[in-house]
């Protein structure tokens, strides 16, 4: 270690040992590398960016959303229910684009979301596709109870034609599923026509 001199060249006194001059900062003697290394500041770490949460997305309109599933199951229980009330069945058209259009407004306010029309009509059509199931399971129990015989005698008795159909086995099952193709294109139909005016129309989000 070479001889560390006792004043400085500003003729302050060193202290014993001392790397540095305690009046002025200049070094007593040449820092080996080592040492310089020690003295060196640590280095600055980079500024941490920070990152901004983006919203959540919404889910597309579809069976493997739960909500929508469960908006569509509702309004489709909502229409069972009008169905079965005297008088009101008769407007099913109107019943089945209400339908649609309150599925929309009770999934934006479950989940905060606007849908778009073809979003709305998605979810309408949802709905459509589970008043049919119900439908269908319905008219599949009236048809094998007694009332299904006698309505297809009272169709006979109108036309005697359909008892080609009625007596056939074959004919009947076809013409039964062109009714039921029928019945559920006007249903999915209707429901997500509804659909689509309640996202249309549907009033902009309030803004805070």
């Amino acid at each position: 270690m070479p001889e560390i001199p006792d004043k400085c060249t500003c003729g302050a006194v060193l202290v014993e040992n001392a790397l540095f001059c305690h009046r002025c900062g200049r070094p007593t003697r040449e820092l080996t590398s080592t040492e310089q290394e020690e003295l060196a500041p640590p280095p600055i770490p980079a500024p941490v960016t920070p990152t901004l949460a983006l919203p959540p997305q919404p889910l597309p309109i579809s069976f493997a959303n739960p909500i929508a599933l469960r908006v569509a199951f509702l309004m489709s229980l909502g229409i069972m229910l009008i169905q079965m009330l005297p008088l009101l069945n008769y407007l099913f058209f109107i019943w089945w684009m209400l339908a649609g259009y309150a599925g929309v407004r009770l999934y934006r306010r479950l989940t905060g979301w606007q849908l778009t029309v073809s979003q709305g009509a998605r979810l309408g059509f949802l709905t459509g596709v589970f008043a049919f199931v119900s439908l269908a399971i319905v008219f599949s129990i009236a048809m094998a109870s007694s009332g299904g015989r006698d309505l297809l005698d009272q169709m006979v008795k109108q036309d005697p034609r359909m008892s080609e159909f009625v007596n056939n086995p074959t004919s009947l099952g076809i013409m039964l599923l062109m009714v039921m193709i029928m019945v559920f294109a006007m249903v999915t139909g209707l429901c997500a026509a509804g659909g689509a005016l309640g996202a249309k129309f549907s009033p902009p989000e309030r803004k805070a």
